[in-house]
């Protein structure tokens, strides 16, 4: 399967972050909670961030 990844620096790093520290039932909203503040996101990556991963549940 082939994801578009987002073209905002510190979004695409959340994402890989995440990607790498996901395992299994991890619990998604706490890591991408953690995410945010660990790359400073703004409201607006949040909801991209938060956009992607809804995206990606509705896809499998």
């Amino acid at each position: 399967m082939t994801t578009i990844m987002p073209t905002d620096k510190n979004l695409r790093n959340a994402i890989a972050w995440i990607e790498e520290h996901r395992r299994g039932d991890a619990d998604l909203k706490g890591l991408m909670a953690q995410a945010s503040t660990r790359f400073n996101l703004t409201p607006t990556e949040e909801l991209a961030l938060a956009k992607f991963y809804r995206e990606e549940a509705a896809s499998r």
